[in-house]
C-alpha cells in the first residue's frame, strides 16, 4: 500500500447511512439522561469514571494552588464525592500544563463538565476519522457509519464516556500523518509534541524520527516539546518535575494492584500475569517489546517519506505495546494501523472492520480471568500489521 488514496468507488445504502445516525442519536439521548439525572450526594451515584481525577486537578489549577498539584491529601479533597469509596481518590498522572487546559472545564459543575468533555473527545473522534478519510474513503461506507464502528469498539466505546482521552491521542497521531502525507513536516512535528501530554506517548516517537532522519519533523517535536516544559515551568516552577517523578513511582505500584487486568502493554500484561518485580516479566515485557520496536524503526528508516499512514499506525502500536502500563481503552491508538491493514485485503474489509470491534469486547472477560484477552490480540494483530505493510511498502511505495 502506498499513500496514493483512491476515491470510493461504491455508494453505501441508505440503511448505512440512517441507521447509524439513529443509534448516534440514541447514545447521545442517554448520555443526556445519565448526565441530567447525575445527584453527587447521592452515594451509588457515579459519573465520569476517570474524569474526577482530571476534574480534580483543572479545580486545584484553577485555584493556582500549583504546590499542591501532586498533594494526594488535595486531590482526595477535590474529588470527595465524585468516586464511590470515600476517603480514596484517583491519581493524576499529567505534566502541569494539562491541569491547566482542564482549568476551564472545572470552573463548571461537575456533570456539566464531564459533558462538555464526552463531547469534546467524541469530536475528537469524529475529528481523526475526517483527517483519515482520504484513506477511510475506500472503504465505501458513509462517515457516520465509520464514527459508529470506530466507537463500538470497546476501548473506546470505554475510553469516550469514560473521561479518558485516548481519541485525543488518536486525533493527533491521525493529525501527524495526514499533514506528513502532504508533505507539512515540520506542522507534523508540532502535532507529535502535543502527545507529550502523556509523556509516555510522547517520546518513543522520537527514535522514530531520528532513525528515519526526519529531522524537519523533530524540529517541529523539539519546538512544540520546549514549548510545553516552558509552560509548566511558568506555572509550577522546575519543582513539578521531583513531585510528579515521586507520584509516579509511588502509583505505579499501586496501578497493578488496583488495574493489573486492564493492562494490555507487553511489559505491563507480563508484569500482571508473572509479577511485579519480577526479572522474567521485566525481560519478557520489555525483550519482546524492543524487538516489535525495532522492526518498526527499521520500517521508518527504510519508508521515511513514504506510506505516512503505515507510519504512523505502526507508530501508534508501539506506544500502545512498548509503554510500561498501557491500560485497554488506549488499545484505539491501533485504529490507525487497523485502516492501514484492512485496507490491505482485496476483500471483506466490511466484515474485518466487523470482526475486530467483535473481538474488541474480549476485554470483558479480564475480570474472571486475571488477565485481558485483549492484550494477546492486539500483540497479534500488529505483529500481522508490520508483516503485512513491511512487504507491501516494500515493493509499492513511492516518495509523496
Amino acid at each position: 500500500m502506498t499513500d496514493k488514496s483512491p476515491a470510493p468507488t461504491i455508494r453505501p445504502s441508505w440503511r448505512l447511512r440512517v441507521y447509524p445516525t439513529v443509534l448516534l442519536v440514541a447514545l447521545v439521548g442517554a448520555l443526556l439522561f445519565a448526565t441530567v439525572t447525575y445527584d453527587r450526594e447521592h452515594p451509588t451515584s457515579r459519573l465520569g469514571g476517570d474524569y474526577p481525577a482530571f476534574y480534580g486537578a483543572g479545580a486545584i489549577a484553577r485555584a493556582g494552588d500549583w504546590d499542591e498539584l501532586y498533594s494526594v491529601e488535595r486531590q482526595a479533597a477535590e474529588q470527595a464525592g465524585l468516586i464511590d469509596d470515600d476517603g480514596s481518590y484517583l491519581y493524576f498522572s499529567y505534566p502541569p500544563f494539562v491541569a491547566g487546559a482542564y482549568a476551564g472545564l472545572a470552573g463548571y459543575d461537575y456533570r456539566w463538565s464531564f459533558l462538555i468533555h464526552t463531547v469534546l473527545m467524541g469530536l475528537a473522534l469524529a475529528g481523526a476519522i475526517r483527517l483519515l478519510w482520504p484513506w477511510l474513503g475506500r472503504f465505501g461506507l458513509p462517515p457516520t457509519a465509520i464514527f459508529m464502528l470506530a466507537l463500538a469498539f470497546y476501548p473506546l466505546l470505554r475510553a469516550v464516556p469514560g473521561g479518558q482521552n485516548t481519541t485525543l491521542s488518536l486525533l493527533l497521531l491521525a493529525l501527524a500523518a495526514r499533514l506528513d502525507h502532504e508533505d507539512r513536516p515540520l506542522v507534523a512535528g508540532l502535532a507529535l509534541a502535543a502527545l507529550l501530554f502523556k509523556p509516555q506517548f510522547g517520546v518513543v516517537l522520537v527514535p522514530l524520527l531520528l532513525v528515519a532522519r526526519r529531522w524537519r519533523v523533530l524540529l517541529g517535536w523539539s519546538i512544540g516539546a520546549i514549548s510545553l516544559w516552558a509552560a509548566s515551568l511558568l506555572l509550577t516552577g522546575g519543582a513539578w518535575v521531583a513531585d510528579w517523578w515521586d507520584q509516579a513511582g509511588a502509583f505505579r505500584d499501586e496501578n497493578v494492584a488496583a488495574n493489573g487486568t486492564n493492562f494490555v502493554s507487553l511489559p505491563g500484561f507480563f508484569e500482571n500475569l508473572i509479577g511485579s518485580g519480577e526479572p522474567t516479566a521485566f525481560v519478557l515485557g520489555y525483550g519482546v517489546a524492543a524487538a516489535f520496536g525495532a522492526a518498526v524503526a527499521y520500517f521508518w528508516w527504510e519508508h521515511p517519506r513514504s506510506c505516512s499512514l503505515e507510519r504512523y499506525g505502526l507508530a501508534g502500536a508501539a506506544v500502545v505495546l512498548a509503554a510500561p502500563q498501557t491500560l485497554y481503552y488506549d488499545a484505539g491508538l491501533l485504529l490507525l494501523g487497523l485502516v492501514a491493514g484492512i485496507a490491505l485485503l482485496r476483500r471483506s474489509q466490511t466484515a474485518a472492520l466487523a470482526g475486530i470491534v467483535l473481538l474488541s469486547w474480549s476485554h470483558v472477560m479480564a475480570d474472571d480471568l486475571g488477565w485481558s484477552p485483549l492484550g494477546p490480540l492486539i500483540w497479534a494483530g500488529a505483529g500481522w500489521l508490520g508483516w503485512q505493510v513491511i512487504q507491501t511498502c516494500r515493493s509499492e511505495a513511492t516518495p509523496v
